[in-house]
């Protein structure tokens, strides 16, 4: 597995610098896919040839190696075909496409909202569900196409796994490039937070956990970020926060608990009004 991981940290780290670098997109995908090609394709081999030394390592293979490799590789055509767009798009349309391909990702998340929960959660109970290469197929389902193309290089859910990285890549391209996206004018709130911050912390686990935002993609930090921005507060260590939650000795869920039975008591007043 060492191998594994090694090479693929090298191989990220030479497509970042690809990326960051190498000012023509197109020749940047190309030489990407090129790189990213070479390498499946010596993995592929490998397993085929020496197999997972345990269970372990084919989750962890299937579950965090491939796809972030494979993630690159959905990234990469989608800026190719963004930028090979603009020799017979305008602008208009080509903010057109940019939002076409954002709606794509958001599709796959929507219809594998369970998955992409227990994805960003760092979930693990179902791991030999999602990430174990089964090739007794029992039904047919809309995860299994690449299972039953190569059945010895694909888990039911590891190219689900690549889309929720690959549209984190390409969210965080477009940020630098506002050209790319409609800008919106940038208004300082005048809402403060007045509760405590731990409230705070309990409301964003509750979104990110209800899979309210970004159909359950949003990551834990971008929903404390836009908050911490509404509400002109500094949350902090996020994760220490909620560590401190957790371990609360009577009642854990304090805030979201107590939200229930206020926004119950406002109902009541306005039906008496």
């Amino acid at each position: 597995m060492e191998y594994y991981i090694s090479s693929t940290k090298k191989l990220c780290e030479e497509l970042e610098q690809l990326h960051y670098c190498e000012s023509d997109i197109n020749i940047s995908s190309n030489k990407a896919a090129k790189q990213i090609k070479k390498t499946l394709t010596n993995f592929r081999d490998k397993i085929r040839r020496e197999g997972f030394d345990s269970t372990e390592d084919e989750v962890h293979f299937f579950k965090y190696v491939k796809p972030k490799i494979q993630a690159y590789l959905i990234f990469y055509s989608v800026l190719a075909e963004i930028e090979s767009s603009k020799l017979h798009m305008g602008d208009a349309e080509l903010l057109d496409l940019i939002e076409k391909k954002v709606r794509m990702f958001r599709h796959i998340m929507r219809e594998n909202l369970e998955f992409v929960k227990y994805y960003n959660s760092g979930l693990t109970h179902l791991d030999k569900l999602y990430f174990i290469r089964d090739t007794e197929i029992d039904s047919i389902s809309k995860n299994i196409t690449n299972m039953l193309l190569d059945p010895e290089f694909n888990a039911s859910h590891d190219f689900v796994a690549s889309n929720i990285i690959a549209f984190d890549l390409f969210k965080k391209h477009l940020i630098p490039h506002p050209e790319l996206k409609i800008s919106v004018a940038s208004v300082k709130s005048k809402l403060k937070w007045t509760a405590t911050k731990l409230d705070l912390v309990e409301l964003i686990y509750a979104l990110q956990a209800s899979g309210a935002i970004n159909y359950g993609g949003a990551d834990l930090k971008d929903i404390c970020s836009a908050l911490e921005s509404i509400f002109c507060i500094q949350v902090g260590d996020l994760y220490r926060a909620f560590h401190d939650i957790s371990n609360r000795k009577k009642e854990r869920i304090k805030y979201v608990n107590r939200l229930e039975s206020d926004l119950e008591r406002k109902i009541l007043e306005l039906e008496g009004m």
